[in-house]
């Protein structure tokens, strides 16, 4: 008797101990951050008017190739006129997100890929330049694009003031960005405001967008996930005539 109830007891201490392992390791598994996604845009950095030319995304996340996005969306911006293109990508053989495009005007424009997928949006921009076609329709000063912002200071021009503050935080600690905005002294209402946030000595980029807290204060929240200096870099979008930014660095302990 004695010896089936030692048996017994082994077998509940083994059971108990194999929950405990189980439980934990549930728990860390709920508690892991996600892998960060990563899109890799392909652009050719010059191409012929009236030629097709495609864009690419590869859309990963960790090791994974991402089949599923939500959304993956092509802009495709003239920097000169300040007309716009969104265009819807598609995901053929090998994996990657692509359409084809043709110009039909000389210029740059910026190429914008916009990727949502696993509750994450990501959009790195790169630049084009055409040639060989019939130039751009010249566009009077008023309705000109605003040119990008000289990143460093808070920024001041054509009326447009974009106050965002440098600061220190520690790993895992959730902060708020803010940036405060405004045209002409007065908030700038209704705008879009993203955050590109990148370490200094990597090569990814997290894309935030910024809901409008109040008039012209534009704040969303951020826990950073590894020590490192960051450069934080706020996009400010009206329409199609203005946008501005500014970056500013980030010290994570």
């Amino acid at each position: 008797m004695k010896r089936f109830l030692a048996i017994g007891s082994i077998l509940t201490v083994l059971t108990l101990s194999a929950c405990g392992t189980k439980e934990e390791h549930d728990a860390t598994t709920a508690d892991e951050v996600p892998e960060m996604l990563e899109v890799d845009l392909t652009v050719p950095e010059t191409a012929t008017a009236g030629e097709a030319v495609t864009f690419t995304a590869a859309v990963t996340q960790g090791e994974e190739i991402v089949e599923d996005a939500d959304e993956v969306k092509f802009e495709v911006l003239n920097l000169s006129s300040g007309e716009k293109e969104m265009l819807d990508g598609s995901l053929n053989e090998d994996k990657l997100y692509t359409i084809d495009y043709t110009f039909e005007t000389n210029g740059t424009y910026d190429i914008t890929s916009h990727v949502t997928a696993r509750s994450m949006h990501t959009m790195p921009t790169k630049q084009i330049s055409i040639t060989g076609g019939e130039e751009a329709a010249s566009v009077p000063d008023s309705a000109a694009p605003v040119k990008h912002a000289t990143s460093g200071e808070n920024h001041h021009a054509d009326g447009v003031t974009i106050d965002f503050k440098e600061g220190t935080t520690t790993v895992g600690e959730a902060i708020m960005l803010v940036a405060d905005v405004s045209l002409d002294d007065e908030p700038l209402e209704g705008a879009r405001v993203q955050y590109d946030i990148k370490r200094s000595d990597a090569e990814h980029h997290t894309w935030l967008e910024a809901p409008e807290e109040k008039a012209g204060v534009y704040q969303t929240e951020f826990t950073f996930t590894e020590t490192g200096t960051y450069e934080i870099e706020v996009h400010v979008t009206k329409g199609d005539d203005l946008h501005n930014h500014v970056k500013k660095t980030y010290t994570v302990k």
